[in-house]
């Protein structure tokens, strides 16, 4: 965990995959540390099942929210990362 930790610290931008019925346990944990670091995440979902709160919700509101963008394809992650 504290390799992780200490990657994490290092990094100017966080990229987190967020596929599945819910954001994996590790990368939640992840999240939220870098939210709380002020470090900018970028989510990304190809997913095609939605796993939010309400029907416009991609993921969990929580998680939408410490994302900075959340995006749906590699080419607009990358767009969302040059922007």
């Amino acid at each position: 965990m504290e390799r992780c930790r200490d990657a994490l610290d290092k990094c100017s931008h966080i990229v987190a995959w967020i596929d599945g019925t819910q954001v994996d346990d590790g990368t939640a944990w992840e999240i939220g540390y870098a939210y709380a670091k002020g470090k900018p995440i970028h989510g990304i979902r190809t997913d095609f099942r939605q796993a939010g709160d309400t029907t416009h919700s991609i993921v969990n509101a929580m998680i939408e929210g410490a994302c900075l963008t959340v995006t749906r394809s590699v080419s607009d992650l990358c767009n969302a990362l040059k922007g």
